[in-house]
């Protein structure tokens, strides 16, 4: 049963929630400056951390990064939130991670209660510990986001304002956040400095869809980041069903209407999780990763995003990998969130193998993103073949530290 929000349970109170009515997108911009999405105030809010307001983490132990072995770092994360949040487990929704790079300390948004009168809270990972972030002395500034669907408002099985903040990223001074509007064009990408000013630059955005066969000027991009390749910076986003779209930044200008171009259909039924660009140290080149909710990631190499064609529109619906979607390599990554916490290692919030109601925040080695212990091989046996010198290795151990 929910407490009273202005209780206190186990450490929380509801007022730690600073100005926060719902917490739904995290992301870190320069100067350590926290973004979080407020759907339900139909904001988002700046937070300026100061040195006190993180920990570092350089010395967690991640694991074993030549093996593909990663640890927990966090086990049991539903039911670790709802005693500290004062609920059941299944009062509480994760909805975003984000790591501070600086620090490399985990963050999460989650939320206690599953209606609108949900209880937000920020959540930071120390030493393996989960602690409630206390927003309500932290130096704040915000944006509205404008002409957002009223609470009312229904889509076929979830309400339109569930969509009024899809994703925020950060650029070279800039926020890019992405949602619906109550406007006749409502797939919408707001444009907007920080520190914040009265200055906001709204396009509205559309795509041709060849998995269903039209244009869509409602659907939202549900992932997005910006990237430059060639001096030529472009918004990438992710649709539900996952056509990926390039967004040239210049023609993101206030008032514009702008057709995107579908440069890879990564498949269909499927929605994008999260999207990062990493190093492959074993090439020396980038890649842009897309982990999805029915399958594993997507992962496709950066120098071909800039002049990868843009599809046709028109002609009859088809359901086949198009573009870069036809030369995406899979990867086994299965998780609800994931983030870079260095160049090495990502963090997951995953669902244990064996016990599928429990899910456990863990560290999973770059480049292949898998867990060599979750799989059955020839290699498992002690005097087994060990072609990648797994035995020679086995000692190794990597911290947060590593580059």
């Amino acid at each position: 049963m929910d407490v009273d929000n202005g209780c206190a349970v186990e450490g929380f109170v509801a007022g730690t929630s600073g100005p926060l009515r719902s917490a739904s997108v995290l992301t870190f911009g320069a100067d350590n400056v926290l973004f979080v999405g407020d759907i339900t105030g139909a904001v988002v809010h700046a937070f300026a951390l100061r040195p006190a307001d993180t920990t570092p983490q350089h010395d967690v132990e991640l694991g074993n990064f030549h093996n593909f072995e990663g640890r927990d770092l966090v086990i049991d994360l539903d039911h670790q939130l709802a005693g500290l949040l004062g609920t059941t487990y299944e009062q509480i929704a994760v909805n975003a991670l984000a790591v501070h790079q600086p620090s490399q300390q985990i963050f999460v948004a989650v939320e206690r209660g599953r209606s609108t009168d949900a209880v937000p809270a920020v959540i930071k990972v120390n030493h393996g510990e989960l602690e409630v972030f206390d927003l309500s002395g932290i130096p704040h500034t915000s944006v509205a986001i404008p002409h957002v669907p009223s609470p009312d408002a229904q889509l076929e099985f979830d309400t339109q304002r569930s969509f009024a903040i899809t994703d925020i990223t950060y650029y070279d001074g800039e926020i890019f956040v992405s949602g619906v509007s109550n406007q006749r064009f409502a797939s919408t990408l707001h444009r907007i400095r920080y520190p914040f000013t009265s200055q906001l630059g709204t396009s509205t955005v559309e795509i041709w869809h060849s998995v269903h066969g039209q244009f869509e000027t409602r659907a939202p991009i549900i992932r997005h980041l910006v990237f430059d390749v060639g001096g030529q910076p472009h918004l990438y986003g992710v649709y539900g069903c996952t056509p990926l779209v390039r967004f040239p930044l210049a023609a993101l200008t206030d008032g514009a209407h702008v057709r995107g171009e579908v440069i890879g259909q990564l498949g269909y039924g499927a929605n994008p999780l999260d999207m990062f660009v990493f190093h492959d140290p074993s090439d020396q080149q980038q890649y842009l990763v897309v982990t999805i909710d029915t399958r594993g990631a997507s992962k496709l190499a950066a120098v071909d995003l800039a002049s990868a064609p843009a599809q046709p529109t028109g002609g009859p619906i088809d359901f086949q990998p198009w573009g870069l979607g036809q030369t995406q390599t899979l990867m086994p990554v299965h998780s609800d969130h994931t983030a870079m916490i260095n160049s090495k290692w990502a963090v997951v919030i995953q669902r244990h193998k064996k016990t599928q109601y429990r899910r456990d925040i863990s560290s999973m080695a770059a480049p292949y993103f898998f867990e060599r212990k979750d799989g059955m091989s020839e290699m498992n046996w002690p005097d087994g073949p060990d072609p990648f010198h797994y035995r020679e290795h086995s000692d190794e151990i990597d911290c947060g530290s590593s580059s």
